[in-house]
């Protein structure tokens, strides 16, 4: 090996720019499976643990991290970990939802042991360890010097494309093709992850993150119109037809904050001609498939003809479930044995009910009254960090627009789906908050950036 390509990896392995990429790469690829697919996660908790340990020793410039940033660490962390620990009988006894467990407890002669709350002590252990990758990239993300994030977007609008071009094959190539994992939405693009819905939101942020790279970048700044518009379309397109009709209606965010995004790094300003081709695309393309009977755009006009949704039926008994185990929630990672008990008879069918399909709701069920205050003060901050960067113009406003779409789509989307439960998107919302972070001393190339 030659002493300049020697040089060369020691210069990379400084960059913190490096060691955030090859996270998030990670976690975009192998965090998409879920709780039923340990093996992959372990993947990503395994990898974040060498990363991160490359970071802390080999890197070099880091930024000083907002305290508030650890602040959020610490509540995500502390949350599930101290629902493992022991309680004495004398409370655990008396904790809401237990009646089952004691009895069965009773059986066995063990009614005496010291328990943690979680009625799953072990998945909840087990979800302490999935946030840990995310909370690992979201420091990693605000140690890094403002002006070395953007490369961050290259990363989550290249997975995007290649999602795009996995689910193709995965269309054309009918049940099972290019699927990675056992469980899984069958006859749909869903990319690296197993769920639909997850994957319009990777494509969704995807898209904000092709505008935010857009206007970073000087290549592409001089790049014409139509050519931006065309990838934004081709993006869009995708989540068309993860047929996710949470996702169809959150490209009316997506896409404005990915136009905005395209154009005002180092103080560029939109013009209204952007607007005009892009609409007129859209609307050229909406009319195109809405003139040819295409199988797979007649599947997704049928997801919003449908009549009926089981989500309902899911929240009406885990509302059940929540009030049982109020206040203090049965254990994170343990939804389903706690909703199970509370499903009614009239509503079981062949299907198992693995989420709430609400994650406020399914927070609620699993921490109570703690959750809710967890929930509550993480909003909280992230809502003053938001307030910060902008305030402060310490940021470039692409990397802004980025976290607070970001956390706009995930926050939105919880509320009909579960899209924290994939590690993926787990770790892009930490890379948002991550970029929140604002150093108190600016570099010269952010100084003078104007909101």
């Amino acid at each position: 090996m030659r002493t300049s390509d020697i040089s060369g990896a020691r210069a990379i392995g400084t960059r913190g720019e490096f060691y955030a990429g090859a996270l998030l790469l990670v976690a975009l690829v192998f965090g998409g499976g879920g709780s039923p697919a340990p093996m992959a996660e372990l993947i990503v908790e395994v990898s974040a643990a060498f990363i991160f340990s490359g970071w802390l020793f080999l890197a070099g410039k880091r930024e000083p991290i907002a305290r508030r940033i650890w602040i959020l660490a610490l509540i995500v962390l502390v949350l599930p970990l101290a629902q493992l620990v022991p309680l004495p009988p004398s409370i655990w006894h008396e904790l809401p939802g237990r009646g089952l467990a004691l009895a069965n407890l009773s059986q066995a002669g063990g009614e005496g042991d010291w328990r943690p709350l979680s009625l799953m002590p072990h998945q909840t252990f087990s979800s302490a360890l999935a946030m840990v990758p995310p909370l690992l990239l979201m420091l990693l993300c605000a140690s890094m010097p403002v002006e070395k994030r953007n490369a961050l977007f290259a990363v989550v609008a290249g997975v995007g494309f290649a999602s795009l071009l996995i689910g193709v094959g995965q269309l054309q190539g009918g049940s099972g093709a290019l699927r990675f994992y056992d469980y899984t939405h069958e006859s749909w693009i869903i990319g690296f992850q197993a769920n639909r819905n997850a994957t319009a939101d990777i494509f969704l942020i995807a898209i904000i993150a092709l505008g935010a790279f857009w206007s970073a970048n000087a290549r592409t700044r001089g790049l014409p119109v139509w050519a931006f518009a065309a990838l934004l379309a081709t993006l869009a397109l995708g989540v068309v037809f993860t047929g996710s009709r949470a996702g169809i209606a959150l490209l009316f965010i997506a896409a404005p904050v990915s136009i905005v995004a395209s154009r005002v790094a180092h103080g560029s300003k939109l013009r209204r001609p952007w607007l005009v081709p892009l609409g007129l695309a859209a609307s050229l393309a909406a009319a195109v498939m809405a003139s040819l009977k295409i199988p797979s755009v007649m599947a997704v006009a049928d997801r919003f003809a449908a009549r009926s949704d089981f989500r309902a039926e899911l929240w009406e008994d885990g509302l059940t479930a929540m009030a049982a185990y109020w206040p203090t929630g049965g254990g994170i990672g343990a939804f389903r044995a706690l909703f199970l008990p509370f499903e009614r008879l009239e509503v079981v069918d062949a299907t198992m009910p693995n989420r709430a399909h609400n994650d406020y709701l399914e927070i609620l069920i699993e921490a109570g009254v703690f959750g809710a205050a967890a929930l509550g003060i993480c909003a909280i901050i992230v809502a003053t960090l938001l307030c910060t960067a902008w305030r402060r113009g310490a940021m470039v406003r692409n990397q802004w627009l980025f976290a607070m779409g970001t956390v706009a789509i995930i926050a939105a989307h919880s509320l009909v789906d579960y899209p924290l439960r994939s590690m993926s998107l787990a770790c892009l919302l930490a890379m948002a908050v991550g970029l929140l972070s604002v150093p108190k001393i600016e570099s010269a190339s952010v100084r003078g950036v104007t909101p």
